[in-house]
């Protein structure tokens, strides 16, 4: 089969969101299992186009929307158009292209007929949901409109979706008013733990031998990042050894300052116990986690965020919220605790029942990591996302080793 991924954020060049990573990782199986998969992206610095663990990726020029004139989101125009164009330039046509909803990436390709190729959307999470999620980060009303269409026009385009979560399906078809049978749910895998543990990242010193909750992710308003910071001093009095890590991109605005502005602000008193990392390679991520004592994802909603898997998957409790797509992940008081969004008394209950009860913590980290191997590995979601692209091809699965088919 021969796959085409759409992701403007790729790793090893771009770590800004979960889009790269969980393109990079989806690909990167694919091609493991022997399939042609191939990448088409925006280069951080020079285009090119080369293997990347048997992944061919097509690393474009950056698009600065002057061929679409000063129109709202001309960048985003632009990205789309030559995206098309770049899959009209494959040697060969792919049998699945697949591009997510956020960003709108295969809006201009589903303007035209491709015989050939199977569209497939996967949802991330619609631009307007997000825009709603944080309505302190000054995002343009006009802006999120257009895009909001955009991303909608891909949807209806496509020739199949399908989505992380049920709860991001159910959120989706809502919205745009998709009947709820044409999303399927196809999971998302993780292999973190085993990516790195061959030679891991250094800590940073300042952390060596220190007991520290991470928050990572953006640094921003629907991340709960405000919740937490509310949520800490308390935690942070009652544990005098305790720091906080905080790692993750911190370029939105919030009530008129940056976010690590507010936490700071939210515990002054204890500012030689926080830690700031605003990019975090994959790598230095790995070395995090193996040291925390839990991770905290405090979401107001959350599709499924790919940091939960990884989190699980190093065997580190989650504390998250209930509500959104963390609850098909995280078992409620086995692999971590989910509490209401937006409570900060409840954040920080929880936070304080697992730091005062270390049998609890040891036996939920067990749990994680189980809990993750079982269902999210991903050769097995790898494998999900093959059947589900060979039923929509009409292909049929490969006959096991051993077996002859008539």
């Amino acid at each position: 089969m021969n796959i085409c991924f759409v992701s403007r954020e790729y790793p090893t060049e771009d770590h800004a969101g979960g889009i790269g990573t969980y393109t990079e990782k989806t690909a990167r199986a694919l091609a493991r299992l022997g399939e042609r998969v191939s990448v088409i992206t925006e280069a951080v610095d020079q285009p090119s186009v080369r293997v990347e663990e048997g992944v061919t990726v097509h690393r474009l020029p950056r698009s600065e929307g002057t061929r679409v004139g000063r129109l709202p989101h001309a960048r985003t125009l632009a990205r789309t158009r030559a995206v098309a164009e770049a899959v009209w330039q494959l040697a060969e046509p792919p049998d699945i292209l697949q591009a997510c909803e956020h960003g709108a990436e295969a809006f201009w390709y589903s303007l035209h007929a491709h015989p050939r190729t199977k569209l497939v959307t996967r949802l991330a999470t619609p631009t307007a949901v997000v825009a709603e999620l944080s309505p302190n980060a000054g995002l343009g009303a006009l802006k999120v409109a257009c895009l909001d269409w955009l991303e909608r026009a891909q949807v209806r385009r496509s020739d199949a979706v399908f989505s992380m979560t049920d709860a991001l399906a159910d959120v989706v078809c809502r919205r745009w008013r998709i009947p709820r049978t044409e999303v399927a749910t196809v999971h998302t895998g993780v292999d973190f733990a085993e990516r790195f543990e061959a030679d891991p990242a250094p800590l940073p010193p300042e952390l060596e031998g220190v007991e520290f909750l991470l928050y990572f992710g953006r640094l921003e308003e629907r991340k709960g990042v405000h919740i937490l910071a509310e949520a800490l001093p308390e935690i942070l009095a009652a544990h005098p050894e305790l720091h906080c890590v905080f790692a993750g991109n911190n370029f939105l605005s919030y009530r008129g300052g940056t976010m690590q502005e507010f936490v700071e602000r939210c515990n002054a008193a204890y500012r030689d116990r926080l830690h700031f990392y605003p990019r975090v390679p994959q790598k230095q991520l790995h070395s995090l986690l193996a040291a925390a004592l839990l991770a905290v994802l405090p979401s107001l909603w959350e599709a499924l965020a790919n940091a939960t898997l990884e989190a699980q998957d190093m065997g580190r409790p989650v504390v998250a919220t209930t509500g959104c797509g963390f609850g098909e992940v995280v078992e409620d008081g086995r692999t971590g605790l989910l509490v209401p969004p937006g409570d900060v008394a409840a954040l920080r209950g929880a936070l304080l029942d697992l730091l005062a009860d270390r049998r609890a913590l040891a036996e939920m980290s067990v749990a994680a990591k189980e809990r993750t191997r079982e269902v999210f590995s991903l050769d097995r979601t790898a494998q999900e996302h093959l059947a589900f692209y060979r039923a929509l091809l009409d292909v049929p699965a490969p006959a096991p080793l051993g077996v002859v088919t008539a």
